[in-house]
């Protein structure tokens, strides 16, 4: 049987399924959320190969580059978003809601229409969390991701309550976002975020806690793995890559929380690799 070819999206905000190991279970529910300046093949390859090294599948939700001054006009406006949702919105736990499920698909419908979100990366995935409102869901977000991420998730408090983010555990690769929900917080009986940066990535130093804890300053850091990367220089842009931050201790940690051994198996590298391969030259990217 032929190999089915990875989905190439071409519309902002598109989801799709990539399962290139083809396995059956599909909960929790895992998505991932690319950063700026990526490429449809590029999102599609990232997706895949995540699919293959978690042994899961992977709904990609597509953030469309435009170019680089359009999309770090974006990333302002994201910033920004996020900013303003922890300063200016609610500062407290939000009491959590029991709802029927056509109860979600009004209030989500609803929301979408009243909000006036610039980013339909944040659209797409509120209503994909909201509309899988009490399974467990997984995020795997990498730099701009990340303010897509937490804002959809900040509707999601403000909306359902905090009580929904108990279902919800995000893993952050290289993240600029300042603020995050705090329903989402272990401690408050949310499902928790895992941060994995390079510590002199200029990226992921916009991020207040990051810059904290690069001053020494770390008691406000998330769990999570923080590293220099050597070659860089003092800070720059090289270590901000999603491949290089995959490398840190962030597959080992999301394949404990999906039920699979941390360590693969002896032939998996040889198996997945030569998977790789082959979604390599279906979507057409030369790496």
């Amino acid at each position: 049987m032929a190999p089915t070819i990875p989905t190439v999206p071409n519309k902002d905000g598109e989801v799709n399924k990539y399962n290139l190991l083809n396995i059956a279970v599909n909960t929790p529910r895992l998505y991932y959320v690319n950063g700026i300046r990526n490429s449809a093949k590029d999102h599609a390859l990232t997706a895949s190969l995540l699919s293959i090294l978690c042994e899961h599948p992977v709904y990609g939700v597509y953030n469309l580059s435009n170019g680089a001054i359009l999309d770090l006009g974006q990333c302002l406006l994201d910033y920004t978003q996020n900013a303003s949702a922890r300063v200016f919105g609610n500062r407290k736990l939000v009491p959590g809601k029991k709802l029927r499920e056509d109860e979600v698909k009004k209030i989500v419908e609803e929301t979408v229409k009243g909000s006036v979100v610039w980013n339909q990366a944040t659209v797409t995935l509120f209503r994909e969390v909201a509309n899988n409102y009490g399974q467990n869901t997984i995020i795997i977000a990498h730099s701009q991701g990340n303010l897509i991420t937490s804002n959809a998730l900040f509707i999601i408090e403000r909306t359902l309550g905090s009580a929904a983010l108990k279902f919800v555990r995000v893993y952050s690769l290289a993240s600029p976002s300042p603020a995050w929900p705090l329903g989402l917080r272990y401690t408050n009986g949310g499902g928790g975020r895992q941060e994995n940066a390079f510590m002199n990535d200029l990226v992921a130093l916009l991020r207040p806690h990051n810059l904290a804890a690069k001053m020494g300053v770390t008691r406000f850091q998330n769990a999570g793995d923080f590293r220099t990367h050597t070659g860089s220089g003092a800070v720059g842009l090289t270590p901000h890559g999603v491949n290089e931050n995959i490398a840190l201790n962030f597959l080992r940690s999301i394949r404990s929380n999906l039920g699979k051994s941390k360590e693969f198996p002896p032939d998996f590298i040889e198996k997945s690799s030569k998977k790789a391969e082959d979604a390599m030259k279906l979507i057409g990217v030369n790496q």
